[in-house]
């Protein structure tokens, strides 16, 4: 609801001071030391400037105001970095009030009838209307006016930032159709006028006072809206005024189209908490938690929540067979970089192969592209000998049906043991052992023995951390992979897929499971899903081999909680985001469990608020 404001600046009456007269100064005796501790070094008056100690500030005045305004129209100046408002307000008589309005409307009437500059005689009845509004008001609503007067002060270090927060204070204030003043050689006035010690100076109240009705002085609280309320999903907390934040993740509008999620943030500011509470409080509302798992930070919530935590860093029940197929996510006609080429028509195995390609490319890294051609060849050979064809429905093979890593291999092996075999045979057959029959033969040699049958699972990969970064990319492409076929199998499941760690999956030189990812983000939406990406750095995705893929998952997610980063990160983040100042300094400082929450176009400074009940269900791994 619109609030009007009172008579404009030209016509308002005077105001008189009616302030009582100063009282005889008292001398005070010698400061005692405690005055010395709170007492600034300096405190200097200048022409625009007041140095207070080591800060530098200004005392501005708001002079004119828009005819009409909204709620909380004056949160967007309250709220600006470095800006104390100070508001004082008088009630008015009435009686006297309406005489001089009444008298203004003549002097007005007089002015429209007598003519002139069309411009004059447009601003003449604008106020005339407004005179005639305020009047109604006043007589027939029984509203009560009083004298407001808005002062603001400005801190900075130093006179470079003050200047810039002066210009953006004017900035603000004129699109709020609004204007400041600064007051010149009354800078002491504005201290005392500004302080919390209840003083209105004459000349600063001379200077900004305006009549205004109640209900406009009342809409100018709160400073900021109380957070973000959607009536229903997580409750997160209260932003920086108090308000709460309770955010439906999976609520649509103009601007929050998806349910996919950034956590970013430094070690120790509180972010596995945060994600924990997320991720506890969506699963009470019946969504299916998926959890990728490195750091083995969610395996007390798990068992509290008697969900299924599966060891996929070689325990004998976490494994996932590579090459049984699983479906994918299929590529968009209008896509410009597919992640499968342009194969859009063949059958599931087909695609299955893309994926492999992917897996053997994180595990071998280095292979040629004749390398790559063999091993095609003896896959193929491989799933025909267990008679699966491109045209083969996967859900026809019985998981014992599927060809496994070891059948892989000695296909490799007897094709090199052939008379003028070629090289590449046993080259393959040789980095393929490990797999098969070697070190890392707990991961992939045998038929998938994963089963996950609950709505809170959890997928760790820890044992693999001090693991060879191929074992380790490998191994989290695949279980990846697996986790997008579980999402898949039902489209009308509320699922909520959270990767943590995802920086272990950048690698420039193999960005095939960044792709898969990024690729996952895209399609996950229409299947009544979201990805929930988690890791410590932005620059973990903007290297410029990646960045087409790892800038996407800070891009398409609607939703952002962004907690303490580096220098370097918050730069990064400031040219993709446009942060504020305010921001910036939220970021910067990096205290423990406060946040940016970005949700569609709504920026909030998060608190994050955990009961002592969700802190005994997440456990004590990652910190608490």
């Amino acid at each position: 609801m619109e609030k009007t404001i009172a008579l404009p600046q030209a016509a308002n009456p005077a105001i008189p001071d009616a302030r009582p007269k100063k009282l005889p100064a008292i001398v005070a005796p010698a400061f005692s030391g405690l005055l010395d501790l709170i007492s600034p070094d300096v405190l200097q008056f200048n022409n625009k400037t007041i140095q207070n100690g080591e800060l530098l500030q200004r005392v501005m005045v708001i002079t004119d105001y828009p005819q009409r305004v909204g709620d909380a129209w004056l949160s967007r100046i309250a709220t600006m970095p470095g800006v104390v408002v100070s508001i004082h307000s008088a009630p008015t008589d009435p009686y006297d009030l309406i005489e001089q309005i009444k008298r203004t409307m003549n002097e007005l009437h007089s002015k429209l009838n007598n003519g002139g500059n069309p411009v004059l005689m447009q601003r003449t009845e604008q106020q005339y209307e407004d005179a005639k509004h305020l009047l109604k008001k006043i007589d027939n609503e029984q509203q009560k006016v009083f004298i407001l007067t808005v002062v603001l002060l400005i801190s900075a270090d130093d006179v470079d930032v003050l200047n810039q927060r002066t210009k953006q204070i004017e900035s603000a204030l004129a699109v709020s159709g609004m204007r400041g003043r600064t007051p010149i050689f009354q800078q002491e006035q504005g201290l005392r006028s500004a302080g919390p010690w209840g003083i209105l100076e004459s000349q600063i109240e001379a200077l900004g006072a305006r009549n205004m009705p109640v209900e406009t002085i009342a809409a100018s609280y709160p400073f900021v809206y109380s957070g973000l309320n959607d009536g229903k999903g997580t409750l997160l907390g209260t932003d920086k005024a108090g308000g709460i934040v309770v955010c439906d993740f999976w609520m649509r509008d103009s601007s929050r189209t998806n349910t996919n999620m950034t956590v970013m943030g430094r070690p120790g500011v509180g972010k596995s908490t945060a994600v924990k509470k997320i991720l506890l409080s969506e699963f009470t509302q019946g969504t299916k938690i998926i959890i990728l798992d490195p750091e083995s930070e969610y395996k007390e919530l798990c068992q509290n929540l008697n969900g299924d935590w599966i060891d996929c860093g070689g325990g004998v029940k976490g494994r996932i067979n590579p090459l049984q197929v699983r479906v994918v996510p299929m590529d968009e006609e209008e896509e410009e970089e597919p992640l499968y080429g342009h194969i859009r028509t063949r059958g599931p195995l087909a695609l299955h192969f893309q994926t492999l390609r992917s897996f053997f490319r994180l595990y071998f890294k280095d292979m040629t592209r004749l390398e790559e051609g063999y091993l095609e060849q003896a896959m193929e050979d491989v799933y025909r000998d267990k008679g699966i064809t491109w045209e083969t429905d996967p859900a026809a093979v019985a998981q014992n049906g599927w060809p496994t890593i070891p059948d892989l291999y000695f296909y490799l092996v007897q094709q090199s043991e052939q008379d003028q075999a070629a090289p590449e045979w046993k080259l393959l057959a040789s980095r393929l052992r490990s797999a098969a029959i070697g070190a890392d033969q707990a991961l992939w040699s045998g038929h998938t023995t994963i089963e996950a049958d609950s709505d809170f699972v959890v997928l760790d990969i820890h044992q693999l951390l001090e693991a060879d970064d191929t074992v380790r990319r490998a191994q989290f492409f695949n279980v990846l992979s697996w986790a997008w076929s579980k999402i898949a199998e039902d489209r009308t499941q509320k699922v909520l897929l959270a990767v943590d760690e995802a920086y272990l999956l950048v690698d420039p030189e193999t960005p095939q499971a960044l792709q898969f990812l990024r690729n996952t983000s895209k399609r996950i939406r229409k299947y009544e899903g979201g990805l929930m990406v988690i890791t410590h750095n932005m620059v973990d995705f903007m290297d410029p081999a990646v960045q087409r893929y790892g800038q996407a998952l800070i891009d398409n997610p609607v939703y952002k909680l962004i907690m303490g980063q580096g220098d370097k990160d918050i730069e990064a983040l400031s040219k993709l985001m446009s942060l504020s100042e305010k921001e910036i300094q939220t970021l910067t400082e990096g205290k423990r469990g406060e946040a940016l929450f970005v949700a569609g176009n709504r920026r909030l400074h998060l608190k994050i608020d955990v009961s002592h009940f969700e802190l005994e269900l997440f456990g004590k791994a990652g910190g608490r």
